[in-house]
């Protein structure tokens, strides 16, 4: 075999492992954020905000949860970075959570592979596709942030923050909350 059908080889091999690669680091960023906001909303004459009694992630008897006061926790530090200012009663924009967890089954899908090999005896060598069949099922969190205009009571902004969650992730993980916090408030309006 002359050394450039190698260096192909070698070469080839390479650039699917750096795209394997960037695929698989693609999956670990953290959760898909979205954001809408009202279009009637006028955030600059927002000072103010309060969190909703009872949150919806308290108990049905209105006792709160330790996932309740991480939420509003990491929720203040976020909104009181933006410029707003925590008050107990009567804010001008009303916070409130929800979360909701859903089992989700992908269906077959075929997942290309790709083999290199050279053979001894024969001395020659060969690439060759593989075709298999997946399932995946998986746990997917979602994280409901919903800001509602006080006097009007209606919705202005609500942040949407929905990950995987594997069977080791099941546990409850403050860490990870506050960041599903601090990504969803990237895209709140600053407070004028």
């Amino acid at each position: 075999m002359r050394r450039t059908d190698i260096s192909s080889m070698s070469r080839l091999g390479i650039l699917t492992a750096l795209v394997l690669l960037a695929l698989l680091g693609g999956c670990a960023t953290g959760p898909r954020v979205e954001a809408v906001r009202s279009p009637e909303a006028t955030f600059d004459a927002y000072r103010t905000f309060t969190f909703h009694r009872p949150l919806g992630t308290d108990r049905q008897e209105g006792a709160g949860t330790i996932l309740s006061q991480t939420l509003r926790r990491a929720t203040r530090a976020e909104l009181e970075a933006l410029g707003y200012e925590y008050v107990e009663s009567d804010g001008d924009l009303q916070v409130n959570f929800f979360v909701e967890t859903r089992e989700v089954v992908e269906g077959l899908r075929r997942n290309p592979s790709i083999g290199i090999g050279y053979g001894i005896f024969h001395r020659h060598y060969g690439v060759w596709a593989d075709y298999g069949t997946d399932v995946r099922q998986y746990t997917e969190g979602t994280l409901h942030v919903d800001v509602v205009d006080a006097e009007t009571n209606q919705l202005v902004w609500e942040g949407i923050a929905r990950g995987r969650q594997s069977d080791a992730d099941l546990t409850f993980d403050p860490e990870r909350v506050e960041d599903a916090v601090s990504r969803v408030f990237e895209r709140f309006p600053r407070a004028l």
